[in-house]
Parts: structure tokens; sequence; C-alpha cells
């Protein structure tokens, strides 16, 4: 929990200052896995940890799950909600396993944050990020 509330802080400092970390939109749901790598020219932790952002347009109500998967790092996932405020957080997904993940409740509709982060300061490599959410069937029109 410490490190959700100094992630969180930098970031939200960052993005205060005008801070040049991109947010990627690549993800999306239902479902999404995305390839990507933690190079050190990505944004920086006060830790000395580097982190890219992505966001995802989520809905009130619907759990997601988000999966990150490195051999080249412990990974570590923050959930930011629509107003940049850190809701969820996870370094080890199982005990005993590098990967991270977050299941959770959105408590509001908008566009959501995950910070995809490196546990040690100095590390960096290849990574994968997966979104699942849940399918909303549309609903045919009477009649139809």
């Amino acid at each position: 929990m410490q490190r959700l509330i100094s992630i969180a802080l930098l970031f939200v400092a960052g993005v205060a200052a005008g801070d040049d970390c991109v947010r990627q939109t690549a993800l999306a749901c239902p479902a999404t896995t995305v390839a990507a790598s933690i190079i050190i020219y990505d944004c920086a932790a006060s830790d000395g940890s580097h982190y890219d952002l992505w966001q995802f347009s989520g809905k009130a109500g619907d759990t997601i799950t988000i999966d990150m998967h490195s051999t080249a790092f412990d990974s570590y996932l923050v959930l930011l909600d629509p107003s940049d405020v850190p809701v969820a957080e996870n370094d080890d997904a199982v005990r005993g396993n590098n990967d991270a993940r977050i299941v959770f409740t959105l408590t509001s509709s908008g566009t959501w944050t995950v910070v995809a982060n490196t546990l040690a300061a100095g590390k960096a490599g290849d990574y994968t990020l997966s979104i699942a959410c849940p399918v909303h069937a549309r609903r045919r029109a009477a009649g139809k």
C-alpha cells in the first residue's frame, strides 16, 4: 500500500507539472492484450523504477481483470480512476510469481488509467498487459 501511495503521488504531481508521460490508448474492452517494453526513457518514479501508462474506457459496475506478465522484471500494477486517484494495486498475483493482477469493480464510468511498473529500480524489459471486461449484449428493439 505504501508503494501505491508513492506511485500515485508521483503520478499526480507529474500530471500537474505537465509531465511528458504519454497515456497509451491501446487497451480496450471487452478484451485486449498488448506487448510493450519498459525502457530507461519511460516515465520515471521517485524510487528509480520506470512505468508506462495505459488507458481504457470503463463502465460503472463492470468487474475488470488486468494482468501484467514479464520474464525480465517483477511486474507491478496500479489502477487509477477517471480522476487519477489510485484505487487498486498488485505486485504478485500468486505467491512466488512475478506477474501482477488486479481484479476490480469499476466505481464510475469514464477513462481509467493502468500504471504498468517494474517493482525494482533500474529494471527494464518486455512485458504483456491484458485487460478483460464483461461483454454487454445489445438489446434488440421490440418487434425485431
